[in-house]
């Protein structure tokens, strides 16, 4: 059942690539991720914050990519950072882009182990590895990189980092005119 279950997200990622780009403000967007997960982070009494260094940040690219990211971030997060501890989702908006950043309190990764390849997993937690892979497809599918690298600022974890493109709606859209 999981080999299966593991086939499937792996069609429905190619599929994904596929939909049609859509605006959205990031800010709500991920606002209305950390509130959804906060139910998991919960069980394992996990504080899990959003902070945003803007108030709207409007983007235009496909949700569902950018969601196969998001989801496997924040669930590995929660899935490997111990009860009582905690988790950030930051939104940085800079000039060409806008960073992701996932902070967690969690045990860690071997920086030696190529996370985003097919089949590769950590620890003894449950999966088929594949969830790195797929988010990997998926920000090459937005024209954004990611990584996973451990925490330096002498705090045991990860950070899980999106570097998406700030692609905006107006001037990038395929129907818009050029205003000179």
């Amino acid at each position: 059942n999981k080999m299966i279950s593991s086939i499937l997200d792996i069609g429905r990622a190619e599929g994904a690539q596929f939909d049609k780009p859509e605006e959205i403000d990031l800010v709500q967007y991920l606002q209305r991720k950390t509130n959804d997960y906060r139910m998991l982070s919960a069980k394992k009494k996990i504080i899990l914050t959003f902070l945003s260094n803007v108030n709207r940040n409007e983007v235009f690219l496909q949700p569902t990519l950018l969601n196969q990211i998001i989801q496997n971030f924040v669930q590995n997060a929660i899935k490997f950072t111990p009860t009582n501890k905690a988790i950030v989702i930051k939104l940085q908006k800079e000039k060409d882009t806008t960073i992701i950043t996932i902070s967690d309190e969690g045990i860690g990764i071997d920086e030696s182990i190529d996370l985003f390849a097919p089949f590769k997993r950590m620890g003894e937690e449950s999966g088929a590895g594949l969830g790195l892979f797929l988010a990997k497809n998926a920000a090459d599918g937005l024209g954004a990189s990611i990584s996973i690298k451990n925490r330096t600022d002498g705090v045991n974890g990860c950070i899980a980092q999106v570097i998406l493109p700030n692609v905006h709606p107006k001037r990038n859209h395929k129907n818009s005119r050029k205003i000179t």
